[in-house]
């Protein structure tokens, strides 16, 4: 892993808050910024629009919600009225960006624009069952050592994502690595990012030096790097790491980035070092837990990342995350999976 040199740019947000509820802040030329609230502890995400002519360009979506519904009609309604949605373009496949692709699309007449396997996991997911999605995310946390009382709880929840998407779009318009859109008479170069998610989209304008970045490159917090129990054996961490080295050797430092969550900022080079250095001590912590040579599964290590309390809701992402970055280490070489009673468990080597 290459390490960005920490005495890049400090980070700057241009703004001091976000728009108010209802409103919407012009972040670049033609580029504008609008919120909508999240029922999760992560309680918002930021939403774009970008000027097209007589059209809108909309990036994300937001939560699948009546709610949501709403707001985006007071948002063409009020603050957008001049212009008509023309395009949605969808990031990635979490419900808080692709959550009303479907109700965007189907309302407002409007193609969504998607890297392929985006579109495909988000739609796959929206289309299981209950017990189907239990029973393979049970099976997953099996695997790696949740405890009987835990699992059943997660159990009856049941699939669900499903619970906070509308029905996706039944059809699409892919989008490819290096595409470049023109939105408004400038181009936006396309760049498929991995590791958060299967193939993220993010936005880049040379012209504006902005990069629309969805959840790769946020501010204060770390994107969730997870192995999801529909995909075993990935190794995401890894898939992220490289993308923030793509990242950092193609865009430059003065790049004004416009994350999902918190608030934009400029200073982007120095964000990945933050990031990069985050994973490199998360990985010494798990090494460290398993100094003494004893084998232990995924749940028995997740308090060396997370040592807080983890309830219900947060499982999936802390046992997902604990299983990339040990997933990371044993493709490194620095530990080794092992199989014992349908279980999976990580032992140190020797270094």
């Amino acid at each position: 892993m290459t390490s960005i040199s920490i005495k890049s740019q400090p980070i700057h947000h241009p703004w001091d808050g976000p728009p108010e509820a209802g409103g919407m802040i012009e972040v670049a030329p033609g580029v504008h910024w609008l919120r909508m609230p999240l029922p999760i502890s992560l309680d918002h995400i930021n939403l774009w629009l970008i000027e097209d002519g007589d059209k809108w360009v909309v990036v994300d979506t937001g939560f699948g919600t009546e709610q949501t519904c709403d707001l985006w009609r007071q948002t063409f309604d009020g603050p957008a009225k001049d212009r008509r949605p023309g395009r949605l373009i969808c990031t990635h496949h979490h419900p808080d960006h692709f959550g009303q692709a479907g109700w965007l699309k189907r309302t407002y007449g409007i193609p969504c624009l998607m890297t392929e396997k985006e579109w495909l996991v988000g739609t796959l997911l929206a289309m299981l069952s209950n017990d189907t999605f239990a029973n393979g995310q049970d099976s997953f946390y099996i695997r790696h050592g949740v405890p009987d009382d835990v699992r059943g709880r997660l159990h009856a929840v049941g699939n669900e994502y499903r619970n906070c998407v509308h029905e996706p779009p039944h059809a699409f318009t892919r989008i490819r690595d290096g595409e470049e859109l023109t939105i408004g008479g400038r181009v936006w170069r396309v760049m498929a990012l991995e590791g958060h998610s299967e193939n993220l989209a993010a936005l880049y304008c040379p012209d504006l030096h902005v990069l629309i970045a969805g959840d790769q490159v946020l501010p204060k917090i770390s994107p969730n790097i997870s192995v999801h129990w529909f995909k075993d054996g990935s190794e995401p961490l890894s898939d992220f790491l490289n993308s923030l080295e793509r990242i950092a050797e193609t865009l430059p430092e003065d790049t004004l980035v416009l994350p999902s969550h918190k608030l934009p900022f400029v200073g982007l080079h120095r964000r990945i070092a933050d990031l990069q250095a985050h994973h490199r001590d998360r990985l010494s912590d798990l090494i460290e837990a398993l100094e003494d040579g004893v084998p232990r599964d995924a749940w028995q290590l997740m308090p060396a990342i997370f040592p807080r309390a983890i309830g219900d809701d947060h499982v999936m992402f802390a046992l997902g995350e604990s299983v990339a970055h040990l997933d990371h280490l044993a493709a490194l070489g620095r530990i080794r999976k092992e199989s014992a009673d349908g279980k999976v468990l990580y032992r140190r080597l020797a270094e």
